[in-house]
């Protein structure tokens, strides 16, 4: 099993809210609202100087999942650029409750 945490420009909603359902991911925590700021896509701080926010979720798969969605992720920054803003990472998950 995999942690997968996946970090975007909130402008693509629609976008990983399609791939979660594409991959009948049920289960996910997201946060609605983040700031930051990366290290092409640049400031967004949701506020008058810095517009923009990001969005996050966290879901817990199968590695052969999570591989999978990792590599449509890939596809999608492909697609929109590294301005706009989709990061994804992966993490052991060593353990879950049953």
């Amino acid at each position: 099993m995999k942690a997968l945490w996946i970090i975007y420009d909130i402008v693509l909603d629609e976008e990983i809210a399609g791939l979660l359902d594409e991959f009948d991911i049920a289960g996910y925590t997201r946060w609605p609202r983040l700031s930051g700021r990366g290290p092409k896509s640049g400031a967004r701080l949701d506020n008058h100087v810095w517009p923009g926010a990001n969005a996050a979720i966290l879901t817990v798969q199968k590695d052969e999942v999570v591989e999978k969605i990792m590599a449509r992720l890939q596809a999608l920054r492909d697609e929109v650029g590294d301005k706009t803003g989709v990061w994804a990472m992966t993490a052991p998950a060593l353990e879950t409750l049953k």
